[in-house]
Protein backbone atom coordinates (compact mmCIF):
# COMPACT_ATOMS: atom_id res chain seq x y z
CA UNK A 1 0.00 0.00 0.00
CA UNK A 2 1.44 3.63 -0.70
CA UNK A 3 1.89 6.44 1.71
CA UNK A 4 -0.99 8.02 0.18
CA UNK A 5 -3.25 5.81 0.32
CA UNK A 6 -2.11 4.58 3.73
CA UNK A 7 -2.99 8.58 4.81
CA UNK A 8 -6.48 8.26 3.30
CA UNK A 9 -6.88 5.09 4.70
CA UNK A 10 -6.15 6.70 8.36
CA UNK A 11 -8.18 9.83 7.71
CA UNK A 12 -11.03 7.24 7.16
CA UNK A 13 -10.84 5.15 9.93
CA UNK A 14 -10.21 8.42 12.11
CA UNK A 15 -13.50 9.99 11.04
CA UNK A 16 -15.42 7.20 11.81
CA UNK A 17 -14.10 6.79 15.27
CA UNK A 18 -14.65 10.31 15.99
CA UNK A 19 -18.26 10.27 14.14
CA UNK A 20 -19.35 7.12 16.51
CA UNK A 21 -17.87 8.88 19.65
CA UNK A 22 -19.36 11.39 19.59
CA UNK A 23 -22.83 10.29 18.43
CA UNK A 24 -23.12 8.13 20.97
CA UNK A 25 -21.60 10.79 23.84
CA UNK A 26 -24.81 12.89 22.55
CA UNK A 27 -27.35 9.95 22.53
CA UNK A 28 -26.18 9.37 26.32
CA UNK A 29 -26.21 12.74 27.35
CA UNK A 30 -29.60 13.05 26.12
CA UNK A 31 -30.91 10.73 27.40
CA UNK A 32 -29.16 11.17 31.15
CA UNK A 33 -31.37 14.47 30.84
CA UNK A 34 -34.69 12.84 30.50
CA UNK A 35 -33.57 11.27 33.85
CA UNK A 36 -33.35 14.55 35.65
CA UNK A 37 -36.04 16.70 33.46
CA UNK A 38 -38.29 14.18 32.28
CA UNK A 39 -39.79 13.74 28.87
CA UNK A 40 -38.43 15.83 26.00
CA UNK A 41 -42.04 17.72 25.66
CA UNK A 42 -41.46 18.95 28.62
CA UNK A 43 -38.28 20.83 28.04
CA UNK A 44 -37.82 24.02 27.49
CA UNK A 45 -36.46 24.97 24.23
CA UNK A 46 -34.99 27.90 22.09
CA UNK A 47 -38.06 29.42 20.85
CA UNK A 48 -35.92 32.10 18.20
CA UNK A 49 -34.49 30.38 15.41
CA UNK A 50 -30.37 31.08 15.84
CA UNK A 51 -30.74 33.17 19.42
CA UNK A 52 -27.13 32.77 20.83
CA UNK A 53 -28.37 33.01 24.22
CA UNK A 54 -31.25 30.36 23.91
CA UNK A 55 -28.78 27.86 22.36
CA UNK A 56 -26.25 28.42 25.14
CA UNK A 57 -29.26 28.25 27.60
CA UNK A 58 -30.37 24.59 26.43
CA UNK A 59 -26.80 23.34 26.28
CA UNK A 60 -26.16 24.60 30.03
CA UNK A 61 -29.69 22.66 31.10
CA UNK A 62 -29.69 19.87 29.22
CA UNK A 63 -26.48 18.52 27.64
CA UNK A 64 -23.48 20.02 29.82
CA UNK A 65 -23.87 18.78 33.05
CA UNK A 66 -23.59 15.30 30.91
CA UNK A 67 -20.68 16.08 29.17
CA UNK A 68 -17.43 16.13 30.76
CA UNK A 69 -13.87 17.55 28.84
CA UNK A 70 -15.92 20.13 27.31
CA UNK A 71 -15.58 24.30 26.85
CA UNK A 72 -18.06 26.55 25.64
CA UNK A 73 -16.39 29.51 23.11
CA UNK A 74 -18.66 32.38 22.82
CA UNK A 75 -18.06 33.98 19.04
CA UNK A 76 -17.01 37.06 19.91
CA UNK A 77 -13.91 35.89 21.86
CA UNK A 78 -10.51 36.38 19.78
CA UNK A 79 -9.71 32.79 20.75
CA UNK A 80 -12.91 31.09 19.14
CA UNK A 81 -12.91 33.09 16.03
CA UNK A 82 -11.15 30.01 14.02
CA UNK A 83 -13.58 28.08 15.63
CA UNK A 84 -17.16 29.83 14.97
CA UNK A 85 -15.31 30.20 11.27
CA UNK A 86 -14.65 27.02 10.45
CA UNK A 87 -17.54 25.38 11.40
CA UNK A 88 -20.40 27.80 10.30
CA UNK A 89 -21.62 29.67 7.67
CA UNK A 90 -21.77 33.51 7.38
CA UNK A 91 -25.02 33.95 8.32
CA UNK A 92 -24.58 32.19 11.81
CA UNK A 93 -20.94 32.85 12.79
CA UNK A 94 -22.36 34.90 15.74
CA UNK A 95 -22.97 31.66 17.32
CA UNK A 96 -21.13 29.66 20.19
CA UNK A 97 -18.95 26.59 19.45
CA UNK A 98 -18.74 23.74 22.19
CA UNK A 99 -14.81 22.21 22.28
CA UNK A 100 -13.82 19.05 23.26
CA UNK A 101 -10.39 18.35 25.35
CA UNK A 102 -9.94 15.77 22.32
CA UNK A 103 -10.03 18.86 20.07
CA UNK A 104 -13.33 18.55 18.44
CA UNK A 105 -16.06 20.66 18.33
CA UNK A 106 -19.40 20.97 17.69
CA UNK A 107 -21.86 23.42 17.53
CA UNK A 108 -26.02 23.54 17.27
CA UNK A 109 -28.01 25.83 14.55
CA UNK A 110 -32.34 25.57 15.23
CA UNK A 111 -35.38 25.43 12.97
CA UNK A 112 -38.85 25.19 13.71
CA UNK A 113 -38.46 25.94 17.07
CA UNK A 114 -41.82 26.62 19.40
CA UNK A 115 -42.59 26.08 23.14
CA UNK A 116 -43.20 22.86 22.46
CA UNK A 117 -41.00 21.70 19.84
CA UNK A 118 -37.62 22.24 17.89
CA UNK A 119 -35.63 20.91 15.28
CA UNK A 120 -32.25 21.39 16.43
CA UNK A 121 -29.12 20.55 14.29
CA UNK A 122 -26.30 19.85 15.26
CA UNK A 123 -22.57 20.49 13.27
CA UNK A 124 -19.44 18.33 14.27
CA UNK A 125 -15.67 18.97 13.29
CA UNK A 126 -14.17 15.95 14.95
CA UNK A 127 -11.25 17.57 14.55
CA UNK A 128 -11.97 20.97 14.44
CA UNK A 129 -9.08 23.53 13.84
CA UNK A 130 -7.68 20.76 11.47
CA UNK A 131 -7.61 19.98 8.20
CA UNK A 132 -9.34 20.16 5.78
CA UNK A 133 -12.37 21.88 7.61
CA UNK A 134 -14.59 20.24 4.69
CA UNK A 135 -18.39 19.24 4.94
CA UNK A 136 -18.95 15.47 4.24
CA UNK A 137 -15.00 15.33 5.21
CA UNK A 138 -14.48 16.01 8.71
CA UNK A 139 -17.23 17.88 9.36
CA UNK A 140 -21.15 16.15 9.13
CA UNK A 141 -24.73 17.44 10.83
CA UNK A 142 -26.78 15.81 13.00
CA UNK A 143 -30.04 16.25 14.20
CA UNK A 144 -32.71 15.75 17.26
CA UNK A 145 -36.26 16.39 16.66
CA UNK A 146 -37.46 17.52 20.13
CA UNK A 147 -40.95 17.32 21.80
CA UNK A 148 -44.78 16.43 19.78
CA UNK A 149 -45.28 13.81 21.64
CA UNK A 150 -41.85 12.25 21.64
CA UNK A 151 -41.14 10.70 25.46
CA UNK A 152 -37.23 10.70 24.34
CA UNK A 153 -34.82 12.06 21.79
CA UNK A 154 -33.06 10.23 19.24
CA UNK A 155 -29.88 11.71 18.27
CA UNK A 156 -29.85 11.17 14.31
CA UNK A 157 -27.18 11.04 11.64
CA UNK A 158 -27.54 13.72 8.80
CA UNK A 159 -30.35 16.15 8.68
CA UNK A 160 -33.98 16.30 8.05
CA UNK A 161 -33.82 15.48 4.45
CA UNK A 162 -31.71 12.23 5.16
CA UNK A 163 -35.35 11.25 7.17
CA UNK A 164 -37.25 10.35 3.81
CA UNK A 165 -34.11 7.63 2.77
CA UNK A 166 -35.64 3.70 2.77
CA UNK A 167 -32.88 2.14 1.63
CA UNK A 168 -29.10 2.55 0.89
CA UNK A 169 -29.56 3.58 -2.78
CA UNK A 170 -32.35 6.53 -1.24
CA UNK A 171 -28.99 7.42 1.16
CA UNK A 172 -26.43 7.02 -1.51
CA UNK A 173 -28.51 9.18 -3.81
CA UNK A 174 -29.19 11.91 -1.33
CA UNK A 175 -25.50 12.23 -0.47
CA UNK A 176 -24.74 12.63 -3.95
CA UNK A 177 -26.79 14.94 -5.18
CA UNK A 178 -27.06 18.02 -3.21
CA UNK A 179 -28.12 21.49 -4.26
CA UNK A 180 -25.52 23.50 -1.39
CA UNK A 181 -22.18 22.39 -0.32
CA UNK A 182 -23.50 22.03 3.10
CA UNK A 183 -25.49 18.99 2.36
CA UNK A 184 -22.69 16.99 2.30
CA UNK A 185 -22.70 17.12 5.99
CA UNK A 186 -25.68 14.77 5.60
CA UNK A 187 -23.53 12.24 4.82
CA UNK A 188 -23.11 11.00 8.34
CA UNK A 189 -26.39 9.12 8.26
CA UNK A 190 -24.90 6.87 5.19
CA UNK A 191 -21.49 6.37 7.03
CA UNK A 192 -23.77 5.09 10.24
CA UNK A 193 -25.68 2.66 7.62
CA UNK A 194 -22.56 1.26 6.68
CA UNK A 195 -21.66 0.22 10.12
CA UNK A 196 -19.79 3.41 10.72
CA UNK A 197 -17.59 2.74 7.86
CA UNK A 198 -16.57 5.01 4.48
CA UNK A 199 -17.14 2.63 2.02
CA UNK A 200 -15.59 3.35 -1.08
CA UNK A 201 -18.37 4.36 -3.06
CA UNK A 202 -18.64 7.65 -0.29
CA UNK A 203 -18.55 10.31 -3.14
CA UNK A 204 -16.62 12.73 -0.72
CA UNK A 205 -13.92 11.49 0.20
Amino acid sequence: MTMPAVINNYGKQEAVVRLKKFSSTMQNALNLATVDYGPVQTWQFPEKQNDADEINSFVNTYLFPYLTGIEKCNAGETNCKRFVKNLYSNSVNYLPVYVFSDGGCFGLVTGGASELSSNIHFLFDYNCLGKPNKYGKDIFQFVVKFGNGRQYPKFNSGGLRMSNAKTREDLIDLCKNITSEYQKSDCAALIEYDGWQIKDDYPWW
